[in-house]
């Protein structure tokens, strides 16, 4: 096209332009987006007081200026094709970048149109909206994207994201911990396939997750795809994923740590049953005499009452007992959760426990709830923990004293134990330490025994607290009740 024309055509643009209401209208001062008219060149023509804020120059300086003068080198030749397009009647939109007045970049979403006044071609009609921000927004989102995929993919724990229960992602690891050899051998499997002992309380934490919320994190079993099971602690997190809703599941191997408190545990308990041994030795030591007195008397030929077996047999039984509980917390297990009566279990412990009590001349009192209380526990680790504060009691009082032990119910979730003694209480420096690993007053101690009994209640979802003054210290061992033994 020659220069001739192309004028006439700027001319007759120009004329539209001035003389026309509904460009009027359109190039109205009030418009929020950057309305502008160029000539068939490419020259500004017409702008309106929205491209003054998106460009940085006065409407007077865009009109002598070519959107060529605008588009950054990068861009300039897609957006050169772009305006060809336009001027052979083709409506335009893509996304480009000027440099302002000001020498910024400012990102556009550009929409061209041709100009068509008596089915010819005029000029190019244009609306430039400022997207830099959102672009911004766009980048920052990605590199955060990008950063979150490489920590989930070098995350030292299973990371999985589920739909409708369903796995949609899963980093290495996580097919690792699930039993696949790859990632897509867990894609679109049902989670709860994976937590088949967890099932009620994976539907707790997804409804928790649905809501915003993210759960505590829970020690569970977890099957694997060959159905073999290994310990893990997992997490639930609400999060989105490809712009839905979806849940993280976190999942942390804990299989050797579980491995190392067993070990620490079973030597604990080794060296519970070794101190209370001089204790058991004594109580033991007073039915046999009585027994082998008994059998003495009979072996003489002299009369004896039929009522020697009955004694006899009593004393058997009682050494059996004791033994029996010995044995039962010498003996490592592997944890056996079971529904069991508390009271049971403190009568126990305060019969294993009662020897060493009275060598230290200390009397152990219960004040049991009259209604029988159940929890679900592995029996043998609670034993542990009673006897591990009992213990402590009856050597804070220094030979003379008396140990309460009580139950008591807090509504109907919690079972609480109290062990009171009336020792000289527990210094504020000393109190904050209890629990942490190898801290020991005493001179032969390795500071385990607490640690441990910390741990093994935190396992049954219970608390331990501990109250103390120069009147004596009471341990308070919360525990969830469980309705019944069923």
């Amino acid at each position: 096209m020659n220069s001739i024309k192309i004028e006439k055509k700027r001319e007759k643009l120009e004329t539209f332009i001035r003389e026309s209401v509904l460009v009027k209208q359109l190039f109205d001062g009030s418009k929020s987006e950057a309305y502008y008219a160029m000539d068939l060149e490419g020259n500004y023509v017409k702008a309106n007081k929205a491209c003054e804020k998106v460009s940085g120059y006065t409407q007077d300086e865009l009109i002598r200026l070519s959107y060529k003068e605008l588009i950054i080198n990068k861009h300039l030749e897609d957006v050169d094709t772009k305006f060809q397009y336009s001027i052979t009647g083709a409506i335009q939109k893509y996304e480009c970048t000027i440099i302002s007045k000001s020498n910024n970049k400012v990102d556009l979403e550009v929409t061209n149109s041709p100009i068509i006044v008596d089915n010819e071609i005029i000029g190019v009609y244009g609306i430039a909206k400022d997207i830099t921000n959102s672009n911004e927004q766009k980048k920052k989102l990605r590199e955060s994207e990008r950063l979150h995929r490489s920590l989930i993919e070098h995350s030292p724990d299973g990371v999985i994201i589920i739909q409708e229960q369903r796995v949609v992602f899963a980093n290495k690891k996580a097919s690792e911990l699930l039993g696949g050899n790859d990632v897509k051998d867990i894609l679109g499997k049902d989670v709860s396939g994976f937590f088949r002992g967890y099932s009620s309380r994976l539907i707790k934490n997804l409804s928790m997750a649905e809501k915003g919320q993210a759960s505590d994190l829970h020690e569970v079993k977890m099957v694997q795809l060959n159905n073999k099971e290994i310990d893990v602690e997992v997490k639930t997190i609400p999060t989105i994923f490809l712009e839905d809703q979806a849940v993280y599941f976190i999942i942390r191997d804990i299989t050797e740590r579980k491995l190392a408190h067993e070990m620490m545990i079973n030597s604990e308990k080794l060296t519970v049953a070794g101190q209370l041994a001089a204790g058991i030795a004594h109580e033991i030591r007073n039915p046999i005499t009585a027994i082998k007195g008994f059998l003495q008397l009979m072996d003489s030929g002299k009369n004896y009452n039929q009522e020697f077996f009955s004694v006899i047999s009593a004393e058997i039984n009682r050494i059996e007992i004791i033994l029996s509980e010995l044995l039962a917390l010498a003996k490592p297990q592997l944890e056996r959760y079971r529904h069991i009566e508390i009271q049971n279990i403190l009568k126990h412990v305060v019969a294993l426990t009662k020897s060493q009590a009275i060598l230290h001349n200390v009397h152990i009192k219960t004040k049991f709830h009259s209604d029988p209380l159940f929890i679900l526990c592995d029996e043998n680790k609670l034993k542990q923990v009673f006897i591990n504060f009992i213990k402590n009691a009856i050597e804070a009082m220094e030979n003379e004293g008396t140990i309460t032990l009580t139950i008591d119910q807090h509504d109907d979730y919690f079972v609480v134990v109290n062990i009171q003694d009336q020792g000289p209480g527990i210094p504020k420096e000393i109190l904050d330490k209890i629990g942490k690993p190898f801290f020991t007053t005493k001179e032969n101690g390795t500071g385990l025994g607490v640690m441990v009994s910390f741990e093994i209640v935190k396992h049954h979802n219970g608390a331990i607290s501990i109250d103390s003054n120069s009147n004596g210290t009471t341990i308070s061992i919360q525990l969830p009740m469980t309705k019944s033994c069923e």
